[in-house]
């Protein structure tokens, strides 16, 4: 197919008689076949929560979506919004549950969208005990226009994003301990987490599992202490980890402790509040005392007696499982939920590269984020298959195992790596300037990268990780800049967005499908104007060509060439868009 390049199959959405839709892949992910390779050898998908494969409505085969993936009903609109409250013992008690747990969260009017989605999925699993702290006067009407606990926060932030390091993002933590500290003087036993900590099982139960527990934190250790056949909390050796305060259960039991960390962050304003909560844990309430973690009390034996109180109580210190309580990297990259078949109870969009963008699309790819209606329906849309030669993905020979990686010896090189990514990048780059010139959104295809991304050196994973090589599911803030495109939901859709549950089976069966493109797109006038008009011409054929599923197909055996794709898209409608689209997939390739 010319010039070393793929040849991929270009599919489109059309405008058919059963409505708008996309093209019909055979599942999730689909494994990639080496044209030629010996003995058919295929990609495999990467680890899933469960092996059954389903029929979804459309006619779409599909690995069984996880039951926090299910349509949900959308928020009310349009109520009525009183004055805010502010947060009181009355307030508290009043969202608790009978046995006084809550949980509470706190975001800015940037983050809106974070907070209905976690509201979503509580409402979903049956748990309504929540509060949502109002950190400025735009977000706290629109919380409460749709109908969503809320109390109002005197912060004084910005309504834009914080970006983690930043001054504002210190601030953020003098006020996340505040409230910790607010909520523990009402008297109820509180989970606080950060809005983009999604919550996709109910808490509770296993929280009135560990009565004895005054403290539960997450944590930035990245192997599970315990192994995966195991949902206890993590063992001894996870104390010396990093804790994350993304996600902490404080009973009111807890109180001085929370005092005297609240008072730290305020002593030490450019301190990290999160570092600080770990010292005052192991620093006591009585002057001269360590409360490094000791030999574990009756009861849990994963418990560890910490902070000693002013009355010398040790107040009990748990830290969640890892794989189940996860951050960004133990589940998308390690997917250690996945490999243990089950859901995890919070998923944190930690260790990303993308900035919010980059957490919207991690949430959207594990189908995690609630959209609208209208970002699964109202576009039209155009899919690619994927030309994944195996031998890219398994370069250095050897077996790969049930879970489709390889012995960390035969890993790829960093020479190996990039010509995995960029054989991929080549192919986004042609499909989303044909999207461009056609006016549709690309439904990215999933990507394998053959080693792990880290902010420092390191020899293939994230170093402490447990992460195996290649990574078949690959985030896409991996490759692709999305910071740096704006608003990614404009351009793309996720790789899984068609075994979404919440994508419309009208989508799914409304396919027309072609294989290569036009020959006008091989030959001729090779001009941006002229490869623009000669690929829109083929999408209105196409979308012309009546019937729906694959009635409609229109075969060629052209593949897409570099110059001209990225002609198209220079010579678009959109020039400006696909073209710092085009740049930041082009250039986020390089890790």
């Amino acid at each position: 197919s010319g010039a070393g390049m793929p040849k991929p199959e270009a599919h489109r959405a059309g405008k058919q008689r059963g409505g708008r839709g996309a093209w019909r892949r055979r599942h999730r992910g689909m494994a990639a076949k080496e044209v030629g390779a010996e003995g058919g050898s295929v990609v495999p998908n990467a680890s899933w929560w469960s092996d059954e494969q389903v029929m979804l409505p459309g006619g779409l085969m599909c690995p069984k979506p996880p039951p926090y993936a299910a349509a949900k009903p959308q928020l009310p609109t349009g109520l009525a919004s009183a004055e805010t409250p502010r947060l009181t013992a009355e307030l508290a008690k009043k969202h608790a549950s009978k046995d006084n747990l809550l949980i509470a969260t706190y975001v800015n009017f940037n983050r809106l969208d974070f907070a209905l989605t976690l509201v979503m999925h509580l409402l979903a699993m049956g748990n309504p005990h929540y509060l949502v702290g109002a950190m400025d006067d735009q977000v706290g009407h629109a919380l409460a226009s749709r109908g969503v606990n809320t109390f109002f926060m005197s912060t004084g932030l910005t309504t834009r994003d914080t970006g983690w390091g930043t001054p504002a993002f210190r601030q953020l933590g003098l006020h996340k301990a505040n409230l910790v500290l607010e909520l523990a003087r009402t008297g109820v036993d509180c989970l606080t987490v950060d809005a983009d900590a999604l919550l996709l099982r109910d808490p509770f139960p296993y929280l009135r599992a560990l009565p004895d527990a005054d403290v539960l934190t997450s944590s930035d250790y990245l192997v599970a202490t315990n192994g995966y056949a195991d949902e206890g909390l993590e063992g001894r050796s996870a104390f010396g980890a990093a804790f994350n305060i993304g996600y902490i259960f404080v009973r009111a039991t807890a109180v001085e402790f929370v005092k005297r960390w609240s008072k730290a962050c305020h002593r030490d304003p450019n301190a990290w509040d999160q570092n600080l909560f770990k010292s005052i844990l192991h620093s006591g309430g009585r002057r001269g005392r360590s409360s490094a973690p000791t030999a574990a009390k009756p009861g849990n034996p994963r418990l560890q007696p910490m902070f000693t109180t002013s009355e010398g109580r040790q107040l009990m210190v748990g830290v969640l499982p890892v794989s189940l309580f996860a951050s960004g990297h133990t589940h998308f990259v390690s997917r250690m939920a996945h490999l243990m078949h089950t859901t995890p109870y919070m998923v944190h969009t930690t260790f990303q590269y993308g900035g919010a963008q980059g957490k919207r699309h991690r949430l959207r790819e594990g189908m995690m984020w609630e959209d609208g209606p209208e970002y699964y329906a109202k576009p039209q849309f155009l899919a690619y298959e994927l030309d994944l030669p195996y031998s890219l993905v398994y370069p250095n020979g050897g077996k790969p195992g049930s879970d489709g990686t390889v012995p960390f010896g035969q890993r790829t090189t960093v020479e190996q790596h990039f010509a995995l990514v960029h054989h991929q990048l080549r192919q986004l780059r042609n499909a989303l300037a044909l999207a461009q010139a056609t006016g549709r959104v690309l439904i990215l295809p999933r990507l394998v990268c053959g080693l792990d991304r880290a902010w420092m050196p390191h020899s293939g994973i994230f170093p402490g990780s447990a992460a195996r090589l290649p990574l078949l599911d690959c985030p896409a803030d991996h490759v692709i800049d999305l910071e740096r495109i704006g608003r990614p939901e404009e351009l793309l859709r996720e790789h899984s967005f068609l075994c979404n549950p919440r994508t419309p089976a009208s989508v799914r069966g409304s396919v027309v499908r072609l294989a290569g493109t036009p020959p006008d797109l091989r030959g001729g006038d090779t001009s941006p104007a002229a490869a623009a008009a000669a690929a829109a011409a083929a999408a209105a054929g196409a979308s012309g060509s009546g019937g729906g599923g694959d009635a409609g197909d229109a075969a060629a055996d052209g593949a897409v060439q570099p110059k001209l794709a990225a002609g198209a898209a220079a010579g678009a409608a959109k020039a400006r868009t696909s073209q710092a689209a085009a740049g930041a997939a082009a250039g986020g390739g390089a890790k």
